[in-house]
């Protein structure tokens, strides 16, 4: 703060160390080595004014828009019209003035955008600052300085002006002081948050040293401001043999780690499975009869030779198409099966064929008679029963599980190191096999199975037994294993982050510390926001009474100049900046309530306010500020900026011929102005000076009459005849003129809004309808002459003469100087 007041300017980055360096000194974060400040002493000072600053020339512009090269704009030190009609190319010059002062509105300039190639931007600005006349070589940049402290206004500014919360453009250095303080403060606040981030960013690599399942872990993870440094550094290992200790408990944890006994377990429960599953077979074959089963099975043979021997002697004689065999006994089956569901229906007729419905002959009768004699043989009764039997022995030995002991068996069989009871099991599923194979086709099982299965199933009984111990034995070795495994996982991780804390003390220490400065910062920080708030209540008091009292009169002033609407502003301040604010009835924004003229002259109002706040030195320059106005407030707007221009220097962009007509007459007397006419016939921006817009004058009508006269002299023929009707037509002109200019004395004026009432009395009229007869007596012949009016047939054959011409030309010069009283 010191620093601002003393100094009166923004303060650079080595200032704001040394404050934050203090800050920390003062707050005891460091060590005090720099001297207490002294207190604050000031004496009041007045703001140095700026030296005037002239534009003199404008030249050599390139690359801007699509502006000629070549021309040149002296501004007079007074008033500058640049008059020309839109397109003409006006609005780049503009341009190059909004860009030097870097203006609410500047646009981007853009080059030639037809052109294949475009040149550099480029200007030559010749200015005087005070006395001092200089130059610049322009090349786009924008903000160039003394060119800041001019004013510019554009139809863009409307809206900035009148709805827009703005800040001044001036600001006094006394009242700039706030906002270098609050810049300032905000600066050593960053280098405090700086700090925070850098503090608090710590070690990252600091955790991952430390095994998560030990103690210590989760203190490191929350390490911070509030840690007890006594307490976690007590768990720390002095012991000068740790690395030791701590190779001899990772070689017990791998050690520990392996796998040898789960492999072993493994395969012990595989030989129990495969065990068990030999027993099982073992006990169901032992449990099968062989001796019942094979007679059922010779008995199920003779049945079916016994049975074919029937079938074949009681069908013999029954002329049937083949002999009998499986399908024809399926024919006789399914025969039967729908008579028993039509006598089941009380739909059977047992006079008629099941199939085709005829009556039965006697042939037919005894046929099905034997059929019925052949189903309810003894002998079929016989062999279902003896199939019944055989197919439930057949299932019983199927659903002998075997699937581990054929991988058991298909696995070692071709392996040296067979288990002992490797030939048991495979004895044992021989014997299923054979069963299985002998069950499945209905034959004989010729295989003592009591002689080839019950000694191998003590075998595998047994093998079972001390399978089942050994698994037990090892679970239990398996799980002392695990209970140990984790101890010394435990003591291992305990160790390691004991041994971990001493070698990473210093940084443990060191991001404790910053932890605890950090907090500290903190809460210092907090106030920083309050200082900030509490200068910029002050610059508010400090805003209303330095800039806006001053600007609410000044503003007063321009609108009753511009016959502006009367509204309310308000004055607000933010961060240390001054602030105005328009409305309407406390609370409407003009832009929805007044027309857009109003806003405009209400917008040049505020313009001119802030230009004369801090005292005009520099060029005022407005660029079509009269668009959307009427004639009255056109020549409102002319006169105040006339008034501008006695004593500073404006310059005015516009397309508007009233506006710039006007501003010509109001320094017809002082001669304080310049113009410019602006066009585009050898391209745009082609600059000429002159002395207004394009306006007809007698004397420029006597040359042209007096050229033509004379050119007529040298012609004979049509060539005379259409140089002497091209002289009427010039004195119509000349009459028109001589109307306005000297008959009326300018009293009205094409392009002139207003009648000059102070010149009436200069009109002589006393000859005044002498003049007009003699006036109106050429100009009707001259109508009739000149080939911009037809002719009736009648007149058309009486030409103009140069004799007339020279006759008329005369007249009128002497009625000019009858009209001057010579």
């Amino acid at each position: 703060m010191s620093e601002v007041i003393v100094s009166g300017r923004p303060v650079g980055e080595s200032t704001i160390d040394r404050a934050y360096q203090l800050f920390r000194q003062e707050k005891a974060l460091d060590e005090r080595s720099m001297p207490e400040v002294a207190a604050l002493s000031t004496e009041a000072r007045q703001d140095e004014a700026a030296p005037p600053l002239s534009i003199v020339r404008l030249s050599e512009v390139r690359g801007v828009n699509a502006l000629v090269p070549g021309a040149v704009v002296e501004p007079h030190e007074g008033l500058t019209i640049l008059y020309g009609e839109n397109g003409t190319g006006k609005t780049g010059y503009s341009r190059i003035f909004k860009a030097l002062a870097d203006s609410r509105t500047a646009d981007e300039i853009l080059g030639d955008i037809n052109a294949e190639a475009s040149d550099e931007q480029g200007a030559k600005i010749e200015y005087k600052l005070g006395d001092q006349e200089e130059a610049l070589a322009w090349a786009g940049e924008r903000g160039i300085s003394p060119f800041t402290r001019m004013s510019i206004f554009d139809s863009q500014g409307v809206t900035t002006h009148v709805d827009d919360d703005l800040d001044y453009v001036y600001v006094p250095a006394a009242l700039a002081l706030f906002k270098h303080a609050i810049s300032a403060t905000q600066a050593v606040a960053a280098r405090i948050d700086g700090a925070i981030t850098e503090l608090g960013t710590g070690n990252s690599t600091l955790l991952s040293r430390f095994p998560k399942n030990s103690s210590v872990y989760p203190l490191i993870e929350t390490l911070g401001a509030s840690t007890d440094l006594d307490s976690l550094k007590a768990k720390a290992s002095i012991d000068s043999r740790v690395d030791e200790k701590l190779d001899g408990l990772r070689q017990a944890v791998a050690a520990l780690q392996s796998n040898a006994l789960g492999n072993q377990i493994t395969v012990r429960k595989r030989e129990q499975r495969v065990l068990e599953q030999a027993v099982q077979a073992a006990e169901t074959l032992l449990g099968f009869d062989v001796s019942a089963y094979n007679q059922t099975a010779q008995k199920r043979a003779q049945l079916a030779a016994d049975y074919e021997t029937f079938r074949n002697e009681l069908f013999a004689a029954a002329d049937l198409p083949a002999e009998p065999e499986e399908t024809w006994d399926a024919f006789i089956a399914a025969g039967e099966t729908y008579r028993q569901h039509l006598i089941k229906v009380d739909s059977h007729d047992v006079d008629r064929c099941l199939y085709c419905r005829q009556t039965l002959a006697d042939p037919a009768r005894d046929l099905l008679a034997k059929y019925s004699t052949y189903l309810e043989d003894r002998i079929s009764s016989d062999i279902r029963e003896a199939d019944t039997s055989l197919a439930a022995s057949k299932r019983s030995i199927a659903l002998i599980s075997n699937a581990e002991v054929s991988g058991f068996l298909e696995e070692f069989l071709p392996r040296d190191d067979k288990p002992d009871f490797f030939a048991a099991v495979q004895a044992i599923e021989l014997a299923r096999v054979t069963v299985a194979d002998a069950t499945e086709n209905g034959r004989p099982v010729e295989l003592d199975l009591a002689t080839a299965v019950a000694a191998h199933k003590s075998a595998v009984a047994g093998a079972l037994t001390k399978v089942t111990a050994d698994i037990d034995t090892l679970e239990e070795q398996s799980k002392n294993r695990t209970t140990a495994l984790a101890e010394k996982q435990a003591e291992l991780a305990e160790l390691t982050a004991a041994a971990e804390l001493t070698r990473s003390w210093s940084t443990i220490e060191t991001q404790v510390k910053n932890a605890k400065e950090t907090d500290r910062l903190k809460i210092l920080r907090k106030a920083l926001p309050q200082l900030s708030r509490g200068v910029t209540e002050l610059s508010k008091t400090a805003s209303d009474q330095l800039i806006n009292q001053s600007f609410d009169a000044l503003f007063l002033e321009e609108c009753e100049a511009l016959r502006a609407p009367l509204l309310k502003v308000q004055f607000v301040g933010r961060e240390g900046k001054a602030h105005r604010r328009k409305v309407l009835s406390g609370r409407h924004k003009p832009s929805k309530v007044l027309s857009e003229g109003e806003q405009k002259v209400l917008a040049i109002a505020d313009f001119l306010a802030e230009a004369r706040l801090a005292g005009i030195t520099a060029p005022v320059i407005f660029d079509d500020p009269v668009s959307s106005l009427d004639h009255r407030r056109i020549n409102e707007v002319a006169q105040r900026i006339a008034s501008l221009a006695h004593d500073n220097q404006v310059i005015v962009f516009t397309h508007d011929i009233f506006f710039a007509t006007t501003l010509l007459a109001l320094f017809e007397k002082s001669k304080r102005c310049s113009y410019f006419q602006v066009t585009d016939e050898d391209g745009k921006g082609k600059v000429a000076r002159a002395t207004g817009p394009r306006s007809d004058t007698l004397n420029w009508f006597k040359a042209e009459i007096n050229r033509t006269i004379e050119a007529a002299r040298g012609q004979d023929g049509e060539a005379r005849a259409a140089l002497v009707r091209q002289g009427y037509s010039l004195l119509r002109s000349w009459c028109e003129v001589f109307t306005e200019t000297e008959l009326l004395r300018g009293v009205t004026k094409r392009y002139q809004p207003n009648v000059v009432m102070g010149k009436l009395e200069e009109i002589n009229t006393e000859k005044l309808p002498e003049m007009i007869a003699k006036v109106n007596q050429v100009f009707d012949l001259a109508c009739r002459f000149m080939e911009g009016h037809s002719q009736p047939l009648a007149t058309l054959g009486v030409s103009a003469t140069l004799t007339g011409l020279e006759g008329h030309w005369a007249e009128l010069q002497a009625l000019k100087k009858m009209n001057e009283g010579t």
